[in-house]
């Protein structure tokens, strides 16, 4: 993959999105049930407005439009604090949620500390995206990683319908393969790869404590 053609990488990646989330959101339009509320709309939309833009924005880059690229850049300095904004809220409504449903305390801790991991991760990735936005290389590979934090979600989703034997632990596997191809396709072309290898450790702390905390976790 060159990185001018990323933007069709993530345009699988919204795919993958489509298809995850079609029983719970998408394949409901328009009689969604009691669950969708305003708040679950919100938060699709910016995360759907999210996709978008990494699919648009290397592709502005690739045919050099250059001021459309900024004006999209400085667009998410009110869309990301939208899709913080949209996780925490969905993340109390989950709470809410599974106290009615009286689920055990321990598989309430396991679900919001998958989602809280998650935003975590995003915000992380777009900070450092941002600081290093002089710096071609490294902002593209952070934001970049942005996406790869969605492919989780996605893919355990898609899995749970084929009944795979851990949906969590494959979207796992998935996501660190995915990274160290990117590492070593950059190391192979003598490119600067040390972002992925930052964004590999922080994925694997996650994934490797998760697992070690919640080994039977679907």
């Amino acid at each position: 993959m060159k990185y001018k053609n990323v933007g069709y990488f993530f345009l699988i990646l919204l795919a993958f999105v489509f298809i995850g989330f079609f029983k719970t959101y998408f394949g409901l339009f328009p009689d969604f049930d009691s669950h969708t509320t305003t708040l679950v709309h919100f938060h699709a939309t910016v995360l759907t407005l999210w996709l978008l833009l990494l699919i648009v924005q290397p592709l502005l880059i690739r045919y050099k439009k250059f001021a459309i690229h900024r004006i999209i850049g400085k667009f998410t300095y009110v869309l990301v604090p939208l899709i913080v904004c949209s996780f925490i809220g969905m993340i109390n409504k989950q709470y809410n949620e599974e106290m009615v449903e009286k689920m055990p305390g321990s598989e309430i801790i396991k679900d919001l500390s998958l989602s809280a991991a998650l935003v975590l991760l995003f915000t992380v990735f777009y900070v450092l995206a941002i600081i290093n936005k002089r710096k071609v290389s490294f902002h593209m590979r952070y934001m970049i990683a942005t996406g790869l934090v969605f492919f989780n979600p996605a893919i355990t989703r898609i899995t749970l319908f084929w009944n795979i034997f851990n949906s969590q632990l494959f979207a796992f596997i998935c996501t660190d393969l995915i990274l160290l191809a990117l590492i070593i396709f950059d190391k192979k072309n003598r490119r600067n790869y040390k972002p992925y290898v930052v964004v590999l450790t922080l994925f694997l702390v996650y994934h490797v404590e998760f697992i070690l905390f919640y080994p039977s976790y679907k």
